[in-house]
């Protein structure tokens, strides 16, 4: 029984994230790498100098649209990312879950492994530090509150 609660709990932190992403590319297309032209061995300095420039654009052109993807991406799955681990601290089922906080997660990760690389330093540093204030959160929200038990008389 245990096996079954820890393969949804994986198979829910897997899929999760996936279902985001793919959720997101089918809404928002990822751009695809430009084609590279092959230069003729005849052509002229004036000419290859001229393939390299519209190399250079076209380049230019998909690293734009790569941030701009990147962007959708974060903004996506940041919320929905927060959404699953809160709504994993509340369900009662442990294995769901669990695997909803894990999704939560990794989609909340590979959101931002994206994004990481434009974000400024600022960005990412807020970013650490509101995550952080989310897990802690819900952890001491859900967690089970024990008051101390006064100990009887021996």
């Amino acid at each position: 029984m245990l096996a079954r609660q820890f393969a949804i709990g994986f198979g829910i932190a897997i899929i999760f994230p996936l279902l985001v992403y793919y959720g997101v590319r089918t809404l928002h297309s990822p751009p695809k790498w430009p084609e590279t032209e092959v230069s003729s061995p005849q052509a002229t300095p004036e000419e290859r100098q001229a393939r390299e420039q519209r190399q250079r654009e076209r380049r230019d052109r998909y690293y734009a649209q790569s941030r701009d993807f990147a962007r959708v991406l974060i903004i996506a799955s940041t919320p929905l990312g927060i959404a699953a681990i809160v709504i994993g601290t509340i369900v009662s089922l442990p294995s769901v879950g669990t695997g909803l906080i894990l999704g939560g997660i990794f989609t909340v990760a590979h959101g931002y492994w994206g994004y990481w690389h434009y974000a400024d330093d600022w960005l990412r540093f807020v970013s650490l530090i509101l995550g952080f204030a989310v897990l802690l959160f819900v952890a001491y929200w859900r967690w089970p509150k024990t008051a101390a038990q006064p100990q009887p008389p021996s």
